[in-house]
């Protein structure tokens, strides 16, 4: 059980482009939060950030106390392309993720975590012969096999169609009831945070600032066609359309009259 505290984290890039300002962020252990905001937010270098891909200009991060520097063996992440390795089965790719372990150990999670995402009996088969569904099962498994204490999401979903996007959805949360990892999800899905998430993170763009933070206190598993449920999405839309309203002049919704793109 892992916690991960993000502190003062700002982000200036060598052509002095600030991507990121004094961004603090605290997820609890165990818990899942989803990070939601306009185009220049910041939220995918936020996530480069924690996963160590990418170092910050300010601040620390830190996993249960303790500051990263670099990639951390407790921290696992899945991004908006599967990216399977092309010569490895998918068992194979699963066990990849995996590979610190001892080799027995790998591949008894590995088989596990095959039958976990629906796809026992395809151990042998090539990531080219899976669906993009089934793609991003193998790699939302592969990510899971080391037990992580914190799982990083970037938009994971976005490129499958509507069903089954739901049916990962569900997959997710089944296995995170499981493992309990701390989840970090970066989304431009408003409804699908609402799903996912105890708390949603709104930002600010130009730079990316926190610009509110958003419990979502509805029981799981959550129905989609609740009034709270729609009533939480309007709030988070709320709050969205707030952060560009009060973007720089020239950026985000002050640029086109205070119209925004959510809406």
């Amino acid at each position: 059980m892992t916690q991960l505290v993000v502190k003062g984290i700002g982000k200036t890039y060598a052509d002095g482009t600030e991507a990121l300002r004094g961004v603090d962020i605290h997820v609890g252990t165990g818990e899942i939060v989803a990070i939601l905001g306009g185009s220049g937010c910041g939220k995918t270098t936020l996530l480069r950030l924690i996963a160590g891909l990418d170092r910050a200009s300010t601040g620390t991060i830190a996993v249960d106390g303790v500051a990263l520097n670099g990639t951390h063996a407790a921290i696992s992440a899945v991004f908006q392309e599967p990216r399977l390795l092309p010569w490895l089965t998918t068992e194979a790719n699963i066990a990849f993720g995996g590979r610190r372990l001892a080799a027995a150990e790998r591949q008894a999670r590995a088989a596990s975590l095959l039958a976990r995402v629906g796809l026992a009996g395809h151990g042998a088969r090539w990531p080219r012969e899976l669906s993009g569904g089934q793609q991003q099962r193998i790699a939302i498994a592969r990510a899971l096999i080391g037990h992580p204490g914190v799982l990083l999401l970037d938009e994971p979903f976005s490129a499958l169609d509507p069903f089954t996007r739901t049916s990962l959805h569900d997959l997710l949360l089944d296995l995170w009831r499981e493992l309990r990892p701390t989840v970090v999800m970066v989304t431009h899905d408003i409804e699908e945070a609402v799903v996912l998430a105890d708390r949603i993170v709104v930002m600010r763009p130009h730079p990316g600032r926190v610009q509110e933070t958003l419990p979502v206190d509805l029981p799981r598993p959550r129905d989609r066609l609740a009034p709270a449920f729609d009533l939480t999405k309007r709030n988070v839309l709320r709050a969205i359309n707030r952060s560009l309203a009060e973007a720089p002049s020239g950026h985000g919704a002050a640029a086109g009259g205070g119209v925004s793109p959510w809406v």
